[in-house]
């Protein structure tokens, strides 16, 4: 067997190493687009600057580069600008309005000298609460904004907490009379674990009367309070039965579908009188074809199938119907009247053909009607039936809270005795004994003291605990204005409110005055909008006219694919409502995937079965080696694929006293030459697993489509690749005329013929006599080693081929239906000619080769220009 397929020639098919039986039909995505695109926008800006900003903001906002240039157009534009306005707050919010209003941007920009910041801040006084209060008020009479600030000693909040008093109920005597005497407000809590509250449940008791009569025992025997809890009411019971069924197997089959789906067992039954069944025979026919021609014609006409056999010791033969219906015989009867041929009939025997379906017991009606459904479903007539009997009803008891173990104990000896086992649950209520008091949180020391001193009168023990909060001193202070004016409103409110206040420099500065200017507006309308604007506030406003040059945003970004360049187009419309236009600015790959429906480790492994060969050179340890005369001194020595310790790069072993042939040595290991020996699982893998393989090298070759023709332009095919290339100069459009006709890559049939014609010049190409006939052959098909002349003249003759074109345009058509277009195998690219999913119809040994047969097709597409690239990439689970 080959190592790998000699030239290019592999589509001779004395050179294929083939293995029948590839039956792979992969599933095919569309093709992805990575032709490189560009997007142009007409939007045109009344200035440099803000055709700049526009796309610096596009920079920011998308991160495409972006720049500007000038349109060759101008434009009229107004600048609009506000006398001063009292106040930065109220320019804010007027220049808010404006774009609001009126859709146009501006800015704001102080006016006269800067003055100092002033603000009234309040005396000190007690409580945040105060404070807040304070603040609001202040804000809503003078119209400015406030805030306040802790100052001065801080005291803590504490909490008397008393020790544990017993009984709940003199706890709550307790905290009224401390609410009365102290003036304070008081809670109290459970103090310690608690007892757990439970409550016992029976099991279940059948029948209401039992049930009663155990609960008025169980309260007698327990001193409990219970109740009675339904656990299921009397039900009626009921059955589903069916019609007639025919047949026992479709009875059957119904059956477990119906256990299945509904959860309901049932029995299946004779329904009906059984079917009498007919053995029929023909009359003689003269041989067995004829026999089985009647046969034939039988089960087209009546649908009954039969045999044949012969009549012993003749050459008659005769057609047997066994076990037919009496529907089925008189098919037969009228089929062999209009026939005009012979027959007999017997009685033979009879089968039950009707059966009906009856399913077990159920409570519920609903259950039973879910049945009935299911019937229905399958076209099957059914009914829900009463059967006569009733569930009976089932009932628990249930005991009231307790948290004594005497009467849990009582209780569930009580429900075991009585045949219903109960259970005890926590109910997640406690009770408890004890309880402790705790005062609101206060700071003032008197307050604190009267609280200890009630405990102590009581005899009760005390203590003061930290919140963790604390008492301040606060003073209220305006916003910071410029000038006092706005101040005396303040100063009126502090002494209003008995609180003494200054006025206070924050020593910073500002402007008491701004104006707005508009930025650069375009149209007449919107100049009109922002004087009206301005006019309706008060404000006095003014406008100057300028012409200038208009400038265009040029986006420097390009898109590969045009579902990108449409999604950023659509971006482009969408965020800053500009016109968007997609622009191609250069060809690229259309990349489409089959899924081979098994993983890359399947893939291997099946591989791996069939023997794939290399002729790189291999791997083993110079520990185990004598470099001096090369030779192995283990025992065992593992001969691996690279220089690396791996299960998956064994390829063989050598023994003791082996020679080797050491190429080089490399971290302890020695590169020795094996020529054509069995590739590693790692070998195979590197060739087998696209990812392997980037779309910039030559290699990516080998997922080109054979069938898609790339559209070459022939003037350019002719002057950079044909030219000066013997018979072929000059036949670029023959070439892509082939291409087009028979769907193959017009690039793979150049590169196939001038590789097979030695560039052109060999005597095949040329042309050479055969029979008298100057003939052509352009890709050496039929061209054997024995004799490629003779038998590709041969070939070439009975095709045909007696002008170049001729040879050129029948060879491609041998190509595409012999291989790349053939429907059994579909491997219209070199790596689905050397990997097929099963293993079977592979080209090559080589685990190389599809990438080695790319080389040339690569280096000729490096030298054109106008070209699209198809590519059908594997894909693994």
């Amino acid at each position: 067997m080959n190592k790998n397929i000699k030239k290019a020639a592999f589509f001779a098919a004395g050179l294929l190493i083939i293995q029948a039986g590839f039956t792979a039909n992969p599933a095919f995505a569309a093709y992805t687009d990575t032709s490189v695109y560009k997007i142009e926008t007409p939007k045109e800006f009344s200035s440099k600057t803000e055709a700049v900003k526009a796309a610096e903001k596009l920079t920011k906002d998308t991160g495409w580069k972006a720049g500007t240039k000038e349109s060759g157009k101008n434009g009229t534009t107004y600048e609009l600008a506000t006398g001063g306005i009292e106040g930065e707050a109220k320019t804010k919010d007027l220049l808010l309005q404006f774009g609001k209003t009126t859709g146009l941007k501006g800015i704001y920009a102080p006016v006269g000298k800067q003055e100092p910041f002033v603000q009234a801040v309040s005396k000190e006084f007690s409580g945040e609460t105060k404070a807040k209060e304070l603040a609001l008020q202040f804000e809503k009479e003078t119209g400015l904004n406030a805030s306040y600030a802790s100052s001065g000693k801080q005291t803590p909040y504490v909490k008397i907490v008393s020790d544990p008093v017993k009984g709940e109920s003199q706890t709550k005597s307790l905290l009224s009379r401390f609410e009365k005497e102290t003036g304070l407000k008081g809670t109290y809590v459970p103090y310690g674990a608690g007892q757990n509250m439970v409550k016992l449940t029976s099991g279940e008791i059948s029948g209401e009367s039992k049930a009663k009569t155990l609960l008025s025992q169980f309260g007698k025997e327990t001193a409990l309070k219970g109740s009675l809890q339904t656990v299921k009411k009397q039900e009626v019971q009921y059955k589903v039965v069916t019609g007639a069924i025919q047949g026992e197997a479709n009875a059957k089959n119904l059956l477990k579908q119906f256990e299945q789906q509904v959860k309901i067992k049932g029995s299946y039954e004779a329904a009906g009188r059984p079917e009498q069944l007919y053995n029929a025979v023909s009359g003689y026919f003269n041989g067995e074809k004829s026999a089985k021609n009647a046969a034939a014609q039988i089960k087209n006409g009546t649908g009954v199938s039969s045999s044949i056999e012969r009549v012993k010791k003749t050459r008659y033969w005769i057609v047997s119907m066994k076990n037919v219906n009496g529907q089925q015989l008189n098919k037969i009867k009228a089929f062999f009247k209009k026939k005009t041929w012979r027959y007999t009939s017997s009685k033979a025997g009879t089968k039950q053909a009707a059966f009906q379906i009856v399913s077990s017991q159920v409570a519920a009606q609903s259950k039973a009607a879910a049945g009935v459904n299911f019937f229905k479903g399958k076209k099957v007539q059914a009914s829900v039936q009463k059967n006569g009997t009733k569930t009976t009803s089932r009932y628990r008891i249930v005991s009231a809270e307790t948290a004594s173990q005497s009467q849990m104990k009582k209780g569930l000896d009580f429900f075991s005795e009585n045949g219903a086992p109960g259970t005890a649950a926590q109910t997640g209520k406690k009770i408890y004994s004890q309880y402790r008091l705790t005062s609101e949180a206060v700071f003032e020391q008197e307050k604190i003291a009267k609280a200890l001193r009630f405990f102590q009168t009581n005899g009760i023990k005390a203590v003061s605990e930290k919140t963790g909060q604390v008492y301040s001193q606060y003073k209220l202070m305006s916003e910071a204005v410029i000038g006092q004016d706005k101040l005396n409103q303040a100063l009126k409110f502090y002494s209003k409110k008995n609180i003494a206040g200054t006025i206070r420099q924050t020593g910073k500065y500002g402007y008491r005055q701004y104006k707005i200017t508009a930025s650069r507006i375009t149209s007449k309308s919107s100049l009109d909008k922002g004087m009206n604007f301005f006019k309706k506030n008060a404000v006095s406003a003014s406008y100057s006219t300028k012409t200038t040059s208009l400038y265009n945003v040029i986006i420097n970004k390009q898109f590969t694919g045009k579902d990108r360049a449409q999604a950023a187009a659509g971006v482009i419309k969408k965020n800053y409502g500009w016109t968007a236009n997609i622009v191609k600015i250069k060809d690229g790959p259309q990349l489409m995937t089959t899924d081979y429906g098994i993983t890359l480790s399947q893939m291997i492994d099946k591989q791996m079965k069939v023997s794939p060969q290399t002729d790189a050179a291999a791997y083993v340890s110079l520990t185990y080696i004598n470099t001096a005369n090369q030779t192995v001194t283990a025992d065992v020595l593992n001969v691996r694929s690279s220089p690396r310790v791996t299960s998956g790069n064994i390829i063989g072993q050598l023994e003791k006293g082996d020679k080797v042939n050491i190429i080089s040595q490399e971290n302890g290991w020695g590169k020795i030459r094996m020529n054509w020996r069995n590739a590693s699982r790692e070998e195979v893998e590197k060739y087998v697993n696209p990812d392997n393989f980037t779309q910039d090298s030559s290699a990516y070759f080998q997922f080109l489509k054979l069938s898609k023709t790339a559209g070459l332009n022939a003037a350019e095919v002719n002057s950079k690749i044909l030219y000066n290339k013997g018979i072929l100069a000059g036949k670029g459009q023959s070439f892509i005329g082939a291409a087009r006709t028979y769907s193959i890559n017009e690039l793979y049939l150049i590169s196939h013929s001038l590789l097979e014609t030695g560039n052109g010049t060999s005597q095949l190409a040329k042309g050479t006599t055969f029979n008298g006939k100057k003939v052509y052959n352009m890709y050496g098909v039929g061209a054997y080693d024995s004799n490629p002349l003779y038998y590709g003249a041969k070939y070439a003759y009975e095709q045909g081929w007696f002008t170049p074109e001729a040879a050129i345009i029948g060879g491609a058509k041998f190509i595409g239906q012999s291989y790349i277009h053939n429907p059994a195998y579909e491997q219209d690219t070199l790596y689905k000619m050397r990997w097929s999913p099963n293993a079977l119809h592979q080209y090559a040994t080589d685990v190389g080769w599809a990438s080695k047969q790319v080389t040339r097709m690569y280096s000729l597409y490096t030298l054109l220009d106008d070209y699209t690239l198809y590519y059908d990439v594997p894909v693994y689970r």
